[in-house]
């Protein structure tokens, strides 16, 4: 289970406390990765707080690197450090239930897909946020023909030790969780899609502006003339 706590700081606690209890309450073999990789000139005291809490909780891991990309590098480098045969992402802002990651992580287990991934649907995070997300997933099927996928950056997002090493993700950015799905048809794998509420963060505001909207259309017109070529 895999945590990307970038400026999550101490409200943090509100993911991964309760999702630490939930696990071992469920009985699994698990491991919590807790990636809090920083920017050398943008201090963020999330780094302690996920390593205080790896202290102190034994099946916990903490992830502090000095950042080299955004959140596709922190995604990456939290897929990296697992070691487990299923694999779920989650952000760490609390605006998806931490009782989706076990709901992910049974199904994917009941139904042997290879990638799985949150669509919500609902949300409560603003007009602005679905507003651009609306328009983000209609370019998005229309110029990669997606039909039945929608929701391409939902969490979590879900897949099979397999399946990570084949998709050979390389985004450092937001366009990750598209490559995923990309990758994942590109290969022939399955992707299936779990339900899922999204609540509003009143903790900061959201990263999803104008600048990352530019940065989707850059990535998209990218992917689209390689899957041409």
């Amino acid at each position: 289970m895999i945590v990307l706590c970038y400026q999550a700081r101490e409200s943090l606690h509100r993911v991964v406390d309760p999702l630490y209890d939930q696990l071992e309450a469920a009985d699994v073999a698990y491991e919590l990765i807790l990636v809090a990789n920083q920017w050398p000139d943008r201090p963020d005291p999330t780094d302690r707080v996920v390593q205080e809490f790896a202290m102190h909780h034994e099946r916990a891991r903490a992830v502090v690197e000095e950042k080299r990309g955004a959140m596709g590098w922190d995604m990456r480098s939290g897929l990296a450090a697992a070691g487990g045969r299923y694999m779920i992402v989650i952000d760490g802002d609390a605006q998806n239930p931490v009782e989706d990651v076990l709901r992910m992580y049974r199904r994917l287990k009941e139904t042997g897909v290879d990638v799985m991934k949150g669509r919500r649907i609902a949300r409560f995070d603003g007009p602005y946020r679905r507003a651009v997300s609306f328009v983000y997933n209609l370019a998005f099927m229309l110029i990669f023909r997606t039909r039945g996928i929608w929701d391409v950056n939902g969490k979590p997002k879900g897949l099979t030790r397999e399946a990570y090493e084949a998709l050979a993700l390389e985004s450092d950015d937001w366009f990750i969780d598209a490559e995923i799905v990309l990758s994942a048809r590109r290969r022939g794998l399955v992707v299936a899609e779990l339900p899922v509420v999204f609540h509003r963060n009143d903790e900061r505001a959201s990263f999803v502006r104008p600048a990352a909207v530019l940065e989707f259309a850059r990535n998209m017109v990218r992917q689209r003339f390689r899957g041409s070529g």
